[in-house]
């Protein structure tokens, strides 16, 4: 039988029930008395304004339109200043970055990669072992460390955990010892093939990778820079498919009417392991023609920026670094016109030459050798020196090159980040290597293979100074200025710091930290 007590508490907890429903009822009837005439208060000024335009004069309605406008604009303003005071504008993901490349792009295979165009875009595509930063100074990459045995022939590199390629692959040193063998296949004819035809390649695991060197070269850490290709894709075809693990990967190229690559589009790649960009798209678009290099640029809906022009308008900055390359005046040494030295000197000198002197220039046939070749004629006639320019195709300078067929050359030099002269100046190369004058001197060799064996930067660069002391005494060659990189960009370009480097393709180094869109965020 149920307790009295739960029937009256049953009873009590009903009757609290209802007395809440009927004050909720009550509040509503009030409120609802309250907001009604409010509510018909504000239909009706509404209403009354709707009809204004039907009251209004002509002159009263613009005057109202001005009062309204001037309303709109203090408050927007306002808002705005407010927002504005407590937010800070910063770079936002998106946009699309287009450049203009005065040249060929060929290969987007960093093994194969010869030109500045194809070096500027396999460098977005790709990740090295290392990489170059704003100072010049060798910096981790794909490579997270490194270690170089105490005898300088054998260098250890420890590369990053969790690297995976643009289609989702693992990274390994399977993929590094791949390229060192793409490179090293004398049919594929790699410019790095001499480089590392002699350095061994193995991988005690899959995060080490082991170099081993016949003798000790203290600037082979710069030999690690090129892209790293991956190994589960046939290096044959990377070129028209490319992948890497660099910050942008291969979208399309689009070819012209003689097939060649006439634009390249890159996409965001949200696998790469480093600092991810800003930009979302980047679009290169390839002329051999400066003209119309500049029209691209210049166009209505024209591209973000032109590498290798300085185009001068108030929407634009310009930019420019010095670079690693210049062309020397080499003499043949053999050449009974150049056999004694203050020949060479009194040539190098501003001395004035009576009677004169005459000699052939071997110059290949571009426009930049051209040009620099006719100045130099021009300057060195008034002082009684007449130089008469043999112009060649590449095909005939490589073989009048490989002859030592010529009385004096023009020729190209880049000594790219460490300055080796080596290849250029040791005795040793007279033959067939690219010592094109014949200098030979014990001291300047001993200095020479002095330098290749010191890892340390520093001593490295001491004995070079010594070395150029000894060939600016001799004058086997005289060096020209070295050239300028300039790059333009319009403003919405942003982020850009200052543009340093000592290769073309350097400009874009800090292009991870370049931005188009922006957003406002509270501190």
């Amino acid at each position: 039988m149920a307790d009295i007590s739960d029937f009256w508490g049953h009873r009590e907890k009903k009757q609290k029930t209802k007395n809440k429903k009927r004050i909720v009822r009550n509040w509503g009837t009030i409120l609802s008395d309250k907001i009604k005439p409010l509510i018909s208060i504000t239909g009706n000024f509404f209403r009354r304004l709707t009809r204004l335009p039907r009251v209004l004069n002509r002159v009263d309605k613009i005057a109202l339109g001005i009062l309204l406008v001037i309303f709109l604009g203090l408050s927007g303003y306002k808002f705005d200043r407010d927002w504005l005071s407590k937010t800070n504008k910063v770079p936002a993901v998106g946009g699309t970055y287009s450049e203009v490349l005065v040249g060929e792009a060929k290969y987007l295979n960093p093994v194969l990669a010869k030109t500045d165009t194809d070096r500027t875009i396999n460098q977005l595509i790709y990740s090295g072992l290392t990489k170059i930063i704003a100072d010049g100074t060798i910096a981790p990459d794909l490579a997270k460390s490194w270690e170089i045995s105490a005898d300088g022939k054998t260098y250890t590199f420890h590369l990053r955990d969790n690297v995976v390629w643009q289609d989702g692959a693992e990274f390994s040193s399977a993929d590094v010892a791949a390229t060192i063998n793409s490179i090293k296949d004398d049919n594929i004819k790699s410019p790095y093939f001499d480089a590392w035809a002699d350095v061994g390649v193995t991988t005690p695991d899959q995060n080490t990778v082991v170099f081993q060197l016949k003798s000790p070269y203290g600037a082979f850490i710069y030999n690690t820079l090129f892209g790293i290709i991956p190994a589960h894709i046939d290096a044959s075809s990377i070129s028209s498919s490319p992948v890497g693990t660099g910050p942008y990967k291969f979208d399309k190229a689009v070819s012209g009417n003689n097939n060649s690559i006439d634009e390249v589009i890159l996409q965001r790649s949200e696998n790469y392991f480093g600092q991810k960009p800003y930009i979302s798209e980047v679009d290169f678009q390839i002329t051999s023609d400066e003209t119309q290099a500049s029209d691209k640029f210049n166009s209505w809906f024209g591209s973000s920026a032109v590498a290798g022009l300085t185009i001068k308008k108030d929407d634009v900055s310009n930019f420019s670094f010095t670079t690693s390359r210049d062309f020397g005046l080499v003499f043949n040494l053999a050449n009974n016109k150049f056999k004694d030295v203050a020949i060479r000197k009194k040539i190098n000198s501003s001395q004035i030459f009576s009677p004169k002197i005459s000699f052939k220039l071997l110059v290949l046939d571009k426009p930049l050798s051209v040009s620099t070749a006719e100045n130099l004629q021009t300057e060195y006639a008034k002082r009684g020196i007449n130089i008469t320019i043999d112009k060649k195709g590449a095909v005939d300078y490589t073989n009048l090159l490989a002859k030592r067929d010529y009385e004096a050359v023009l020729y190209g030099f880049d000594s790219s980040y460490d300055r080796d002269p080596y290849p250029f100046w040791h005795s040793s190369q007279i033959a067939s290597g690219n010592n094109f004058s014949g200098f030979s001197n014990k001291a300047a060799d001993l200095l020479l293979e002095d330098a290749r064996m010191t890892a340390d930067s520093r001593a490295r660069n001491q004995k070079y100074d010594q070395f150029f002391a000894i060939l600016s005494d001799q004058v086997p060659v005289i060096f020209l200025p070295n050239q300028n990189f300039v790059f333009s960009t319009k403003s919405s370009v942003l982020g850009i710091v200052g543009i340093k480097g000592f290769e073309p393709w350097d400009h874009l180094n800090d292009f991870s930290n370049w931005y188009l869109k922006t957003k406002r965020v509270r501190p």
